[in-house]
């Protein structure tokens, strides 16, 4: 299934990977850049814009499969300092289930990321903590927000009511969901919180199309209580 949607957010979904265009004031930023098999219909979406920066939003293969041919036609990539290492090396921050249910799929995606790879790319710029307003120098009304846990390096962007979170949250098998992977489940907790402290209208996320706050707040409270009452 693909689907392109040219509203409030700007999205493309195929095969459960979905990327985000931000218009900017003199150009556009992508976030992630999809993976196998999504490039060649992905540019005709793309072509609609002026890309000259995309933001990964973590570095897993599923992410910035594209980044390199995209920085070849131009555009500036932006990723976490905390994921340089885990650009093709899936297996420096090796992630765990974050609920008993997700064990074996843990497992295949173990054995996954480390045989697929991405073409070797450096980015342009390494974000750090520190760089939260730096889109905002680029031409883009929005704040870049940490939300480590999915991987060290996971980050998201804060705009117009939307928060588009990468694998922090998900809408896998098209219900709202945590992740059912992280490298640090503690990190993953605490952004979880951070994302119902900032209350965005919708979550954009990096699998599955947009869900509106109100459905995903209960999922993340839920799973908050239960993890605090039996960690896992």
């Amino acid at each position: 299934m693909t689907l392109i949607n040219s509203g409030r957010i700007n999205f493309y979904y195929s095969g459960d990977v979905t990327l985000y265009i931000l218009k900017g004031k003199e150009s556009d930023l992508l976030i992630d850049t999809g993976f196998i098999g999504t490039w060649k219909e992905m540019q005709k979406w793309i072509n609609q814009y002026n890309v000259k920066h995309v933001l990964l939003t973590h570095a897993h293969v599923d992410h910035d499969f594209n980044a390199a041919r995209l920085q070849e036609r131009g555009a500036k990539i932006l990723l976490s300092a905390a994921d340089k290492n885990l650009r093709q090396n899936f297996l420096s921050q090796p992630v765990k289930p974050t609920a008993p249910k997700y064990r074996l799929r843990n497992i295949t995606q173990l054995i996954g990321g480390a045989l697929v790879k991405s073409k070797p790319y450096i980015p342009d710029i390494y974000l750090k903590d520190s760089d939260r307003d730096l889109l905002k120098s680029l031409g883009y009304d929005a704040e870049i927000i940490p939300l480590p846990g999915h991987t060290y390096g996971s980050i998201g962007v804060f705009s117009n009511g939307v928060l588009y979170c990468g694998d922090a949250f998900t809408m896998l098998w098209k219900k709202p969901d945590v992740t059912p992977h992280a490298v640090s489940i503690q990190d993953m907790e605490k952004s979880l919180k951070t994302i119902l402290e900032l209350n965005p209208q919708w979550l954009a996320c990096g699998h599955g199309v947009p869900v509106k706050m109100g459905k995903a707040r209960p999922v993340i409270e839920e799973y908050l209580k239960g993890i605090s009452k039996n960690p896992f």
